[in-house]
């Protein structure tokens, strides 16, 4: 048995010995020592991003959208007649090659060229000897064929011809008849001439020369009226219609008015422009063929807006027009068509009423986008 003494000097041993060890300092294996650093990475990322969003200001949010600022001008339609530039070429609005229906050596060319000829006149005669004579026999026989028969046909009536042979000489009589008929007509086309009243603006034969069928006598010009041809672009054909008056400035110095006769239906493939033709008189035959022209067609009068040229732009399809302003203040893309150009500005057709057009600032807005407009003026 341990005396009370001892035992109660172990328990006081056991706990200055405990208190010692606390006064020691703790050592850690390195498993702790990470595990630790890893903790202490995770608090200041954590600690970083807190400070960081306490210390952001609203600048540093995203920005709002910019307004978008234009320029407009408040457009008034007007009544007016549109101007359309075209340039074309001088032709006749008659004008043939007259040629050979057959062949021989050409005896005669009576007319001079540039003579004027009227409808009917020789302008070339062919050698018309075999063909006289040929037309001669075919007129001989005509006339022994319709004496057989007509003797024939007393006989018949008297009862001393049968119906077989009478109808065997009428038959003959025919014939021959047809072929002094084509022997007339052989005969004709040694005289070649003029279809219409015209000049006899070139001639391609001369005496001695021997023609074939298809070969050319000469050109026959009716001179008036003239005809200006030209070209309209896809986007101005729809200003033009037959009936529109026309003024034609020709390169050899002639000022002439006339009128658009035709406007094609279809482009032509390769150029996608429509022919039109301006039709233009010329009583004493001063206008020649294949000269150049300038013609400015006045199309019939309809609403119009003037507006400055810098406001033109090009849609995405490629039309030129302009950006309107709608009552919701979007911008619209509206596509026009220009019919008559002034120091001032150009005239457009293509917008109905009023129209708040804008002049500044277009090709900088998509179709559809809000904008601010400031109201410069109105087109007077």
């Amino acid at each position: 048995m341990v005396p009370a003494r001892v035992a109660g000097v172990l328990p006081l041993a056991h706990r200055r010995s405990r208190l010692l060890a606390q006064d020691k300092p703790m050592r850690l294996s390195s498993s702790v020592k990470t595990a630790l650093a890893i903790v202490a990475v995770t608090v200041a990322y954590f600690a970083v991003r807190s400070g960081l969003r306490l210390l952001s200001t609203p600048e540093d949010a995203p920005a709002k959208k910019a307004e978008l600022f234009v320029v407009a001008i408040e457009s008034r339609p007007e009544t007016r007649a549109g101007a359309l530039s075209i340039r074309g070429r001088t032709e006749a609005d008659q004008k043939a090659i007259v040629r050979a229906d057959a062949s021989g050596v050409v005896t005669a060319a009576p007319v001079a060229q540039g003579a004027a000829v009227r409808e009917g006149d020789v302008l070339c005669r062919i050698d018309v000897e075999a063909r006289a004579a040929a037309r001669r026999e075919a007129e001989a026989a005509l006339g022994k064929a319709e004496i057989d028969y007509q003797a024939a046909v007393k006989l018949a009536a008297e009862g001393f011809r049968s119906e077989a042979g009478l109808a065997g000489l009428k038959a003959a009589r025919d014939q021959a008849r047809a072929n002094a008929d084509r022997a007339l007509i052989e005969l004709e086309k040694t005289q070649i001439r003029a279809p219409f009243d015209g000049v006899f603006d070139v001639r391609s034969a001369e005496v001695g020369d021997l023609l074939k069928p298809g070969d050319p006598c000469g050109t026959v010009v009716k001179p008036s009226p003239f005809l200006i041809k030209g070209a309209v672009a896809e986007k101005d054909v729809a200003l033009v219609r037959a009936g529109d008056r026309a003024r034609a400035s020709i390169a050899t110095g002639e000022i002439v008015d006339g009128a658009v006769r035709f406007v094609a239906a279809a482009a032509d493939p390769a150029t996608r422009t429509f022919d039109i033709e301006i039709e233009i008189p010329n009583p004493d035959g001063k206008l020649r063929d294949g000269v150049t022209a300038d013609v400015t067609v006045l199309s019939a009068a309809r609403p119009a807006h003037k507006i400055p040229r810098s406001a033109l732009t090009l849609g995405d399809d490629g039309r030129i027009g302009v950006k309107l302003i709608d009552a919701a203040n979007r911008a619209r893309f509206h596509a026009v068509s220009i019919i008559g150009e002034e120091r001032e500005g150009v005239w457009v057709a293509g917008l109905e009423g009023p129209q708040r057009v804008i002049v500044r600032g277009q090709d900088y807005v998509k179709d559809g986008e809000t904008v601010t407009a400031e109201i410069a003026g109105a087109s007077s």
